[in-house]
């Protein structure tokens, strides 16, 4: 079976239009998504999310593939034949998954299934490519990006592209994380704003995401472009001292500047418009303006060193026991000299 680039608003927008299938398979690493899932099935199958009549969770390592298939072929309540199972850990079934295979051969009609994996198993065991599954676990930049915009709007915030892009730039995409950090933002607008307008500022986000508007990853990046050691070091000293910001997380942020300049050198950007920069080179709000302005400040053979590095350093930090501040300070020494 061909591997599936389906992903949480194709499964949102199936459902919605009542096309619901009997078995789902998903790809998971935490239960955001799942969440949401269930609630939507909940709606579009018994008319409310908080009526769960017929709604049931199960795990794989405390329920057998006998159990599940019992409950999915057998079990109704008096009121309603329609039922929703969701079963989460769907790896620790091991060899016994080929019991439920079977079972999806030729489902109950009257049942929903999802069947959710951890994302790295699947991948280890080459699931990926023998099922088709709703990967709940990423989202493509697009749809992210309209995702993050549509929890602000539900908040009544509003909030322009280029803090849109702040936020979707600084912020770990891990989705639970996000809608909480969005919360936190919407809080605090409404708070500040009284009876305005609640709008979301550079200055909130960065008041909210841990570090000073002087001492941002941009900053650290310019610096280091500019081959200001001290300033680079102050800065990254900041971040991680004072704000806690956590080092892996970092060096995927400059992994990620890094490439937006490696792409701002291709054939064609500088003439390129801003829905074009977005669609073929893939960069986005305030990023924009920072590769135009600094692309020119590394030179196309220094990539290679730069991204090695870059993998160097995030080997070393997950791997070894040296100190991750001493494994920072040394990179950001090594590059500002470039």
């Amino acid at each position: 079976m061909a591997r599936s680039n389906l992903t949480y608003p194709d499964f949102e927008k199936q459902v919605k239009s009542g096309k619901i299938q009997p078995v789902y398979y998903v790809l998971a690493l935490d239960n955001y998504f799942l969440k949401k899932a269930g609630r939507l099935l909940l709606e579009k199958i018994s008319g409310s999310k908080d009526n769960k009549e017929n709604y049931f969770i199960k795990y794989a390592d405390e329920s057998s593939p006998e159990e599940i298939i019992d409950l999915c072929s057998n079990f109704s309540s008096l009121f309603s034949n329609n039922k929703i199972v969701i079963v989460k850990r769907c790896e620790k079934f091991g060899k016994k998954l080929e019991s439920i295979l079977s079972y999806v051969q030729n489902p109950d009609k009257d049942t929903t299934l999802i069947l959710s994996f951890d994302k790295e198993y699947a991948r280890e065991k080459k699931l990926d490519k023998q099922i088709n599954f709703y990967d709940f676990a990423f989202l493509p930049d697009e749809d992210y990006i309209k995702w993050v915009k549509s929890l602000f709007d539900a908040r009544d915030c509003k909030i322009d592209s280029g803090e849109l892009s702040l936020f979707v730039d600084t912020v770990p995409r891990i989705f639970e994380l996000v809608e909480n950090e969005v919360e936190k933002i919407a809080g605090y607008c409404e708070e500040i704003s009284g009876e305005g307008e609640k709008k979301v500022t550079k200055e909130v986000i960065y008041k909210f995401i841990g570090y000073d508007t002087s001492y941002s990853p941009e900053d650290l990046m310019v610096s280091i472009l500019s081959k200001n050691s001290r300033k680079s070091l102050e800065i990254l000293e900041n971040m991680i001292d004072k704000h806690g910001m956590n080092e892996i997380y970092l060096l995927t942020l400059m992994s990620g500047y890094y490439t937006d300049l490696m792409s701002a050198k291709t054939k064609g950007f500088e003439s390129a418009g801003m829905n074009e920069i977005y669609s073929k080179y893939k960069i986005w709000g305030d990023r924009i303006g920072f590769v135009k302005n600094h692309r020119n400040d590394i030179k196309d053979d220094d990539f290679e060193k730069v991204f090695d590095k870059i993998i160097q350093t995030d080997q070393k930090l997950k791997t070894s026991m040296l100190d991750s501040k001493v494994l920072l300070t040394s990179l950001v020494e090594e590059l500002a000299g470039i």
